[in-house]
């Protein structure tokens, strides 16, 4: 099959005859991938620094297609629905698997990883339940974009936003902008987004009008935030970028008694300001990736027309052109929020 390969640490290639996944399991499903998304972690594999996703290696995660062959229990799919992937499942019989965390059971796979052929190749093969329907007015690349946006809606809908809810974002990548236009479903009394790229902010602002933004190389985000909110500050803040600073800024913006939440990845060791979050009682809380949940209801906000992502893709290439793909990915020639390949 042809397939975007990590053939070792910072080699990206293209092949036409990787090994094509058969159904091995009476509940797989395969799929023809349409489009899939290069995430950041897919930067990570190439140069070696992902945990997990390990050269040599068929990656890939965010993704939609068509439904080609199904396994003989399978009752929800049939060859040509249109679907996207939930990247993972766990054991299914750990404590946390039986008590509804299956996305942090410690024997999770993972697409794309471990020995699982990855949406980098032209077809997957994956267990019914981490299958979700397309509706048919979305296109594949709006489903490949579900899975990067269900980050955010996994965060959002676990931290009790209502209209009275005030917000802070940090980081306007695929992550924080995700945290936005999931976030405005709830109608948040106020959202600011941070960051340092004005091409960042300006996609923000787009998928997310009402967002107050702010690019804190040249404004004060703390001072934004003050007059925001009669100097009380905001009841959340959400890391979707990660260090040191940082940390220390989502503290001085958010009020006393408030919540900072963590979905960005960050490194072990990082420093973090113990004494502002015992003063200030604040609640730090972590978020991993997603459930099945957040798939649907983006899908469904979708459907209605609530949610908006025609401006998420800044770069498009055919999967044969995954070494050029990698390339604007990694070193950023140019401005990119998403790189998508199209098979």
């Amino acid at each position: 099959m042809r397939a975007g390969y990590f053939e070792a640490v910072r080699v990206a290639c293209f092949r036409n005859d990787c090994p094509e996944p058969q159904i091995e399991k009476p509940d797989d499903v395969k799929i023809r991938i349409r489009n899939c998304g290069i995430c950041g972690s897919e930067v990570h594999a190439y140069h070696g620094k992902h945990p997990f996703r390990i050269p040599p290696i068929v990656s890939g995660h965010e993704a939609a297609g068509d439904v080609v062959e199904v396994g003989p229990e399978v009752k929800d799919f049939r060859v040509g629905d249109r679907v996207v992937i939930e990247p993972h499942y766990g054991c299914g019989k750990c404590w946390y698997c039986r008590h509804g965390l299956y996305n942090v059971c410690p024997d999770k796979k993972v697409l794309g990883a471990g020995g699982w052929s990855g949406a980098l190749g032209e077809y997957v093969v994956t267990p019914e339940k981490t299958v979700v329907h397309l509706a048919d007015k979305l296109s594949y690349e709006e489903g490949a974009l579900i899975e990067p946006v269900a980050n955010g809606m996994y965060a959002v809908r676990n931290v009790g936003i209502t209209p009275e809810t005030s917000l802070c974002i940090i980081g306007a990548g695929p992550i924080g902008i995700g945290d936005a236009i999931c976030a405005r479903l709830w109608n948040p009394k106020l959202i600011v987004i941070a960051d340092i790229s004005d091409f960042n902010l300006e996609k923000a602002k787009l998928m997310c009008p009402e967002a107050v933004t702010v690019n804190s190389r040249r404004e004060s985000l703390e001072e934004t935030v003050r007059e925001l909110t009669g100097g009380v500050g905001v009841d959340k803040t959400f890391l979707a970028f990660g260090d040191e600073p940082t940390i220390t800024q989502a503290m001085a913006v958010t009020r006393r008694a408030g919540q900072v939440v963590q979905h960005a990845m960050m490194e072990d060791g990082i420093g973090f300001c113990y004494r502002l979050h015992q003063q200030h009682e604040l609640d730090f809380k972590a978020f991993n990736m997603y459930q099945r949940k957040d798939f649907e209801l983006i899908c469904r906000a979708l459907a209605k027309g609530k949610m908006n992502l025609n401006h998420f893709v800044t770069q498009r290439y055919p999967i044969e052109q995954f070494e050029e793909a990698m390339h604007m990915a990694d070193k950023r020639p140019e401005p990119v929020l998403k790189v998508m390949m199209e098979f």
